[in-house]
């Protein structure tokens, strides 16, 4: 295995999945396992670079298996993300003093749960630097999109919004509204040196605010019309990579 993985230990498939989407967005490997015996023993044959520990599996419950974690001399210095939907905030607490590093209320935002993992994973690989540990690096900018929503029963529908945090792979998509998650779309991307068209799909979707005009969503590149498209979008990465344009 290239890179090491994050695994997730949480007896919710829904959650499972979820987290596998987001972190699968942001270009991380992700394994999961359903309670703490299970994701102690993936832990100790896939040695990932992060854990993300529910606080309320059942049986061995998140404490439990903190505790298991850290006495095994092969993964006690593997960084813990505690995650629970408990309001009780004695649970942040238990999971600190078993040995956590970072902790995470449920629901949480697609954004906070990657730029927390990207924090463990950085404590525990000092050297290596994170644009190496991602198969695309991702790069903070802000490019205006079109884009053409297929797959809705009332035809297709266009928003406009801007693409941010991109890659090869794909980018974060704020729209003023939801897309589903599993939608097909149509991206016409304005770039500095002219547009150039895509085809992505929506992997994840944050729901907006009451303070919020628009939404975030992680989209999927799936490719381009031609192929003076996929290299006007690498050469623009690589402008970004050389700091040359923002």
């Amino acid at each position: 295995m290239a890179n090491p993985p994050i695994l997730v230990i949480d007896d919710d498939p829904r959650s499972r999945e979820l987290v596998t989407a987001i972190l699968g967005h942001a270009d991380f490997e992700v394994l999961s396992a359903p309670d703490g015996p299970s994701g102690i023993e993936l832990a100790r044959k896939a040695r990932p670079v992060v854990i993300i520990v529910d606080m309320m599996v059942p049986g061995m419950d998140g404490v439990g298996t903190l505790q298991c974690l850290k006495q095994d001399p092969a993964l006690k210095d593997i960084p813990v993300v505690g995650v629970t939907a408990s309001m009780d905030l004695t649970y942040t607490q238990k999971a600190f003093r078993a040995g956590a590093q970072f902790f995470l209320p449920k629901p949480f935002r697609a954004a906070s749960l990657v730029r927390v993992v990207e924090l463990a994973a950085d404590s525990a690989l000092r050297n290596t630097p994170m644009l190496r540990r991602r198969q695309h690096p991702r790069h903070g900018t802000d490019v205006p999109v079109s884009c053409f929503v297929r797959g809705d029963r009332h035809g297709p529908w266009h928003l406009m919004g801007k693409a941010t945090n991109i890659s090869l792979g794909g980018f974060q998509l704020l729209l003023p509204g939801t897309v589903a998650p599993g939608t097909a779309l149509r991206l016409d991307l304005g770039l500095p040196e002219g547009p150039i068209t895509a085809q992505g799909r929506v992997i994840w979707q944050e729901s907006q605010s009451m303070r919020e005009e628009r939404s975030h969503h992680g989209v999927r590149l799936l490719g381009f019309i031609d192929d003076m498209g996929l290299q006007g979008y690498r050469h623009y990465l690589g402008q970004l990579n050389d700091g040359r344009t923002a």
